[in-house]
């Protein structure tokens, strides 16, 4: 990754704090033991030099008595404050702790891996949590066995222990140096858990996976287009989707924020419902149209937002349809195949900014494949979101205080408090030739870094606090990003200016 020789340069444990650390008097010190997986003299070595104490050196031969179990190569290179940071972030009940992690080759410390937290989604997609993963006594005991060194019975035993465990945390430090590995690429640990409701397909790149889940029943899908692009944008999209949807039964529902125009007319002579709303704001009128929808679930789509993939219906509501899925969206794409959305991550990019923003997929697959992925995201944007109309009914649908910008993600943060997660579904591609041109309106910005300050205050959870803020690929951050408690609302650059000098 580009500039992570930097990142280590200044990531070093001085003296001083290392110092601090072995003074350090721990309410409930939690007694580790670090199984060795394999040959390997680095993990002994480095473990004589924590400044956290209380552990025990273990193999898979034999069990050791524990709080907690910690797995890794013998090869691995441990940072001093690695299980000082373990213990103290191991209080409360926390079942399953894991780290950010990079990889040792010939001395130098290499492809970091700087991870989500917990994403359920995500690790049906690949095994993100790598190799630097803590178990509970507890948690260990529920799962049974230990996990092999394979990749395929390590993700098997992962998939598991995510599955049973309440408290799951990630620690945003990277704390393990391992060797070289391999992803696993078999997708039957995968199968295994989601048992015969799913199929799992091959992902877009080598040790990613692809599920596909059935969908109960023949539902009906409100398909609502805005014209707010006017009237060729609004035809274009309409065509599209009739051409693709491959579902058997869909509506579908103009929202109009401007008076009657004579092609509205005629829509509405050919029975397509016509909601005009002059004047509305975006998120009111979505709202009215969706009082209106009959379906099961309601698919928003900017008018001149066309859908590219022929079964865009059956795989978004395939994730729509998930107990613990609130909204998902499309990968959307500009009229020179550049990113324009892929969920949204808040403060990337100066405000709402969403990964790989204006590189092309050649780009992405190359320096970050697992952008490709479906991943769990704090917001999705407004151009093309689904959801199930219940869900969307009971959350309140969009804030219509909101204008233009933030609307459809303050939505996705609601659904978050009620326990459900925003999913982005790359496989899933729409195609936006032309932005639309917004003045940015001075009090739709304060209203917005209102509601979205405190998740930029806490750090967005799916967008990693070594990450920079001002490159849409993933980045280290340099310098690094100070404690995210010291942010003020002034920090937070104005989402129209240019891009942000700072990593903040």
């Amino acid at each position: 990754m580009l500039d992570y020789d930097r990142f280590v340069a200044v990531s070093v444990l001085i003296p001083e704090a290392a110092a601090a650390q072995r003074r350090a008097v721990f309410a409930a010190a939690p007694r580790f033991a670090v199984v060795q997986t394999d040959e390997g003299k680095a993990l002994g070595t480095s473990l004589k030099g924590q400044t956290y104490t209380k552990f025990i050196l273990s193999d898979l031969s034999r069990r050791a008595e524990a709080d907690y179990y910690l797995f890794l190569p013998g090869e691995t290179r441990l940072r001093p404050d690695a299980l000082y940071r373990l213990a103290r972030a191991a209080g409360g009940g926390r079942e399953l702790l894991y780290t950010d992690e990079d990889v040792l080759f010939h001395g130098r410390r290499c492809r970091p891996r700087f991870k989500p937290d917990f994403s359920p989604h995500t690790l049906l997609a690949y095994d993100y949590l790598g190799r630097g993963v803590c178990l509970s006594r507890a948690l260990l005991r529920a799962v049974g066995g230990w996990p092999g060194p394979s990749p395929a019975r390590r993700y098997a035993f992962w998939l598991r222990a995510a599955a049973l465990a309440d408290r799951i945390v990630h620690l945003p430090f990277v704390l393990f140096s391992l060797p070289r590995w391999e992803p696993c690429a078999d997708p039957g640990p995968l199968q295994a858990a989601l048992g015969e409701e799913a199929l799992v397909l091959p992902g877009p790149v080598s040790g990613t996976f692809l599920a596909r889940f059935g969908v109960r029943g023949e539902p009906l899908v409100s398909v609502i287009v805005s014209d707010e692009n006017g009237p060729d944008a609004l035809r274009d999209t309409l065509l599209a989707v009739e051409q693709r949807m491959q579902l058997s039964r869909y509506e579908l529902i103009v929202a109009a924020g401007k008076p009657l125009t004579p092609f509205l007319r005629a829509l509405q002579r050919r029975g397509v419902p016509v909601l005009a709303q002059p004047t509305a704001s975006p998120g009111a009128l979505w709202n009215g149209a969706a009082q209106k929808a009959r379906g099961r679930f309601l698919l928003f789509v900017h008018g001149g937002c066309l859908p590219l993939s022929p079964d865009f219906g059956q795989r978004l509501t395939e994730w729509a349809d998930r107990p613990d899925v609130g909204a998902v969206g499309p990968l959307v794409l500009d009229g020179q195949n550049r990113i324009l959305s892929a969920g949204t991550a808040v403060g990337l990019l100066g405000g709402l900014g969403s990964p790989g923003f204006g590189l092309t997929e050649q780009t992405i697959a190359w320096d970050c494949p697992s952008l490709l992925c479906p991943r769990d995201v704090s917001g999705l944007g407004p151009w093309a979101l689904m959801i199930r109309r219940d869900r969307f009914l009971a959350a309140g649908g969009f804030d219509p205080a909101l204008g233009r910008l933030g609307y459809a993600e303050e939505l996705c943060l609601r659904l978050g408090r009620r326990g459900l997660f925003s999913l982005c579904a790359p496989a899933v591609r729409f195609r936006l030739p032309a932005l639309p041109k917004v003045r940015p309106d001075p009090v739709n910005l304060r209203r917005c870094r209102d509601v979205f300050y405190p998740l930029l205050r806490a750090g967005d959870p799916f967008w990693n606090p070594n990450l920079s803020m001002a490159s849409p690929l993933p980045r280290p951050a340099l310098p690094p990003r100070p404690p995210l408690a010291l942010h003020v609302p002034d920090a937070w650059p104005p989402y129209f200016s240019p891009e942000p000098q700072k990593n903040y």
